[in-house]
């Protein structure tokens, strides 16, 4: 994501304090204010997904329709915002795949697969199923591999998002990285 100045950061939370007031106008505000930052996130998923159809735009308004039924959300900063639409963007992307698979008139299972940690390729599914197991047991560990990974956030930003220091953030961000290796090694 880009840097952002004190100016825009406080700009952008005016515009979610006013969004979250009812003000359609400062919604349509910030979704353009963040916009080039949300198709740089979905490029940046989607590089991976060799084998998806979507374009960086169409994964981008689905996270932001979803974004939009969250008008009541309490929406701290800049960096809690770009962490729910990069969890909207996963959860579509898995969407998708999950409707090209049920898709009987091609009887053709799709492939998500994408590259953790420098991991051999894996199914997208899986480590969304891995996501799932992990946050049980720790939500804030996947919740950390959701804004690392899924949502190209630094490790500045997840701490800022989760208030938590950038080491403690980089110690279960690779505790996170180990799980998730060993469970993909041993899908339940």
């Amino acid at each position: 994501m880009s840097p952002v100045s004190v100016g825009e950061s406080a700009t952008s939370l005016q515009l979610l304090q006013a969004w979250r007031s009812g003000d359609d106008r400062a919604r349509d505000q910030l979704f353009q204010l963040f916009y080039p930052d949300l198709v740089q996130v979905a490029a940046s998923l989607l590089r991976r997904e060799s084998s998806v159809s979507l374009a960086s735009g169409d994964l981008v308004h689905e996270s932001v329709l979803r974004l939009i039924r969250l008008r009541q959300i309490e929406w701290e900063d800049r960096s809690h915002f770009m962490a729910m639409a990069a969890r909207f963007m996963r959860r579509a992307l898995i969407d998708h795949v999950r409707a090209k698979q049920s898709d009987k008139r091609g009887h053709v299972k799709v492939e998500l697969t994408t590259r953790f940690a420098g991991h051999r390729p894996l199914d997208l599914q899986n480590l969304d199923n891995a996501l799932v197991r992990l946050s049980a047991i720790d939500p804030v560990m996947a919740d950390i591999v959701e804004m690392r990974y899924f949502g190209g956030m630094t490790t500045e930003d997840v701490a800022q998002v989760l208030h938590v220091s950038e080491p403690t953030v980089k110690r279960r961000w690779n505790t996170a990285r180990v799980w998730l290796r060993e469970a993909l090694d041993n899908p339940a």
